[in-house]
């Protein structure tokens, strides 16, 4: 809920005139949202944590109201704030003239957790490497290396990807000579090089 609630505000709420990007930072203790754009003039932070909006992106804030992304405005940090209520980490805000920052601990930094009777270790200073996953080059020979032909469709669905990048990967693919193309427009096939 707090992660939603802070990326939200932060694409509702930031300075478009700024051309720079809103910074989103992971880190294994917390999370920083910085959005370009300080309070409206007259505001103070006290006044957010009250719950007072002051909209420099109304038309922006409407499509989200729309869309059922938000239910009122001036809720967004009231939200973090009661995600985290009886935490021992609070999150925390900085504002300056021109940039706004949220700060989200992750409660669970640190922990020990059980499930099913086995202890996991949280450190919040370290990563654990993540397993090698497959290239989508690979994940295509392997599927060819069980089956005779591939469409892009297949692929598209295989990868979870769009069909432009679907298509992309797979005439890298016959540009690199790893597979040949078959058949024209709506019959189109790949099949891996013998």
């Amino acid at each position: 809920m707090a992660v939603r609630e802070a990326l939200l505000n932060s694409l509702i709420h930031r300075d478009y005139a700024f051309h720079a990007a809103t910074l989103i930072r992971i880190y294994p203790d917390h999370m920083e949202f910085v959005t370009l754009g300080g309070l409206p003039t007259g505001l103070e932070l006290a006044d957010i944590k009250l719950g007072i909006s002051v909209c420099r992106n109304p038309h922006l804030a409407n499509i989200f109201y729309r869309l059922q992304l938000i239910e009122a405005y001036g809720t967004g940090i009231k939200k973090i704030m009661d995600s985290y209520f009886g935490k021992s980490k609070q999150p925390s805000i900085i504002c300056s003239n021109n940039a706004f920052k949220i700060v989200l601990p992750n409660t669970n930094a640190g922990q020990i957790l059980k499930e099913d009777s086995v202890y996991y270790s949280v450190a919040p200073y370290s990563v654990a490497p993540s397993p090698a996953l497959p290239s989508a080059k690979e994940q295509i020979l392997q599927v060819l290396s069980k089956q005779k032909e591939i469409t892009r469709k297949e692929v598209q669905e295989l990868l979870e990807v769009s069909q432009s990048t679907a298509g992309r990967i797979l005439k890298t693919m016959v540009d690199r000579g790893q597979i040949i193309k078959l058949g024209g427009s709506l019959t189109t096939r790949y099949r891996a090089v013998q």
